[in-house]
């Protein structure tokens, strides 16, 4: 399993953050349109988060990431959802996931995104996958 993501350490003045670690959300109760909502794990997302968790513990990116699951993205037009954000560096929202069929594409856009230093990620450098199913991107705060 997983360990906890640490809390954020924050300066005295409250606006200095600790950088570098990279959290990927991920939306455990997508389902596509006409997916049963029970049994809970059966749905979608809860197995892309479990394929995702499993793969990120077994791999260099259990330093640098940090999964979390979430009870729900609102992407539901789009799932499966997942986000990544880093302090500092810009947050990218992604939705139309499979698992099963997705899950390398969004490892290796995990991968690109730790090594830009403010998390910009050009359509052409990301893997095919997740070239269209970007929903947002939000710039890094004071930006």
């Amino acid at each position: 399993m997983l360990k906890e993501c640490p809390p954020l350490e924050l300066g005295l003045n409250g606006s200095d953050i600790k950088l570098g670690l990279t959290t990927l959300h991920i939306c455990k109760s997508c389902r596509p349109k006409g997916h049963p909502k029970n049994p809970q794990i059966n749905r979608p997302g809860l197995i892309l988060f479990q394929e995702l968790s499993t793969r990120i513990l077994r791999s260099p990116l259990q330093n640098k990431v940090c999964v979390k699951g979430t009870r729900c993205l609102n992407l539901c037009p789009r799932p499966c959802g997942t986000s990544f954000s880093t302090p500092g560096a810009w947050t990218y929202l992604f939705g139309d996931h499979k698992h099963g069929e997705t899950t390398t594409d969004i490892l290796k856009c995990l991968e690109i995104y730790i090594d830009q230093p403010d998390g910009h990620l050009p359509r052409e450098s990301r893997p095919k996958a997740l070239q269209s199913s970007i929903l947002g991107r939000v710039p890094p705060e004071g930006s």
